[in-house]
């Protein structure tokens, strides 16, 4: 079985992260669509022969994961599925640091890669990982080829390929890249 993963393309708040890192803003499960270079690399995934051939497609709701999915498919069938979602930062989400600073000072400082901290209202790495494998677990043994975030996918990896902790949280995922991975039973996935 195959599992193609795809982070959506570059959002608005990616850019605007990457242009003012002194005045990122927590992105999680806020909705922020793409950019026009988002697009463009969507566009540019209709060509790989990987995407081109799985049937079964699934997608976060999220606007971003959403609008690269069908760019980058010509399916028109498209699964929606909230467990897919990106890690939620709650009421940080859609904030600068320097907006909410009060909030962030109380948190431990490694919340924002922990299995076990998290933001006010928002969610941990463990949580994200149970939905996730939850999604998978659901699955028919099928190629599958899914769009979701940066966050999701590293649990997605973490729970096919069996990667511990320090291993998932260390992913780098870069937008509109596309993972392989090949496997038989969750756990023992490989990267192709």
């Amino acid at each position: 079985m195959k599992i193609v993963l795809v982070r959506h393309g570059e959002s608005v708040y990616n850019k605007f992260n990457r242009e003012n890192p002194e005045k990122r803003l927590f992105t999680g499960a806020f909705d922020t669509p793409l950019t026009e270079k988002g697009r463009q690399q969507a566009r540019l995934l209709r060509n790989v022969q990987d995407i081109k051939q799985i049937e079964a497609i699934y997608s976060s709701p999220l606007s971003r994961a959403v609008e690269t999915a069908k760019l980058a498919t010509n399916h028109a069938e498209l699964t929606l599925d909230a467990r897919l979602i990106e890690r939620s930062l709650g009421e940080l989400e859609g904030h600068s640091l320097a907006d909410i600073g009060d909030i962030c000072a109380a948190l431990p400082k490694d919340f924002a890669h922990s299995f076990t901290a998290k933001a006010p209202g928002g969610e941990n790495y463990q949580e994200v990982l149970e939905r996730t494998s939850a999604f998978f677990n659901e699955q028919p043994k099928q190629d599958l080829l899914v769009f979701a975030h940066q966050g999701s996918i590293r649990t997605m990896m973490m729970y096919l390929m069996n990667l511990d902790s320090e291993e998932t949280l260390t992913l780098n995922i870069p937008n509109c890249q596309p993972i392989c991975l090949e496997g038989t039973h969750f756990g023992t996935f490989q990267r192709l």
